[in-house]
């Protein structure tokens, strides 16, 4: 639970991330660079993470980021990506080989079918884009997941309730991902957060998906 105090923090932070990327999304002109602009996003997260792992380099820290490549103990819990992320991985997946879209389809729908009426309590199966604990759409990876760490690999094997996080890094990623989110609202552009394989399998069988987004529809209910 937030104190008062970080609560108060995170909502000033999600502001004021919303203003400037309201002001970004303006200026972004065509549904494919109003897509894009989630870029911004991830790579905001990432910045926030890697700025973590300095100072605590700097500071000779007792604690350090545990995860690693290969460690994909985070990729079996349920992942509610924005929509523009869902679409910026639908793009990316259309761009493939007719045969192989294919198979990512059936790839989807067996995963949906086997999460669609789990809790996220009871959610522990492995992301679909998940292959020999690497993730294949890495540099698109919706910024939920680049927010997940731990100090504890041992703790997220186990499936402790309570993993050993930065409260500091997780506040500043959800202050990116709320003002985000606002900042697309605020465009009239659809940007709440969808299971990623079922809103990625829906995603990819409306034609025109990009021009309903664009035009304001709620997306995926």
């Amino acid at each position: 639970m937030l104190t008062d105090e970080e609560r108060d923090a995170l909502l000033r932070g999600a502001d004021s991330v919303q203003k400037i990327a309201f002001q970004g999304l303006g200026k972004a002109v065509g549904v494919t660079a109003k897509i894009r602009f989630v870029d911004h996003l991830q790579r905001g997260v990432d910045q926030i993470h890697f700025a973590a792992n300095a100072a605590m380099s700097a500071s000779d820290s007792a604690q350090s980021f545990a995860c690693q490549a290969g460690c994909s103990h985070c990729c079996e819990v349920r992942v509610e990506a924005l929509v523009p992320e869902i679409l910026q991985i639908v793009s990316a997946l259309k761009q493939l080989p007719a045969d192989v879209l294919q198979t990512w389809r059936t790839r989807l729908q067996a995963h949906v079918e086997q999460v669609q009426h789990l809790s996220i309590a009871e959610h522990r199966v492995p992301c679909v884009f998940l292959q020999d604990h690497l993730c294949t759409i890495y540099a698109i990876r919706p910024a939920v997941c680049r927010k997940a760490h731990s100090f504890n690999v041992s703790a997220c094997a186990d499936h402790h309730a309570e993993i050993p996080q930065s409260l500091q890094v997780l506040l500043q990623a959800e202050a990116l991902i709320k003002g985000t989110a606002a900042a697309y609202a605020a465009h009239q552009l659809d940007a709440s957060g969808h299971e990623l394989s079922q809103a990625i399998l829906a995603a990819l069988d409306d034609e025109e998906v990009e021009a309903h987004w664009q035009q304001g529809a709620a997306m995926f209910d």
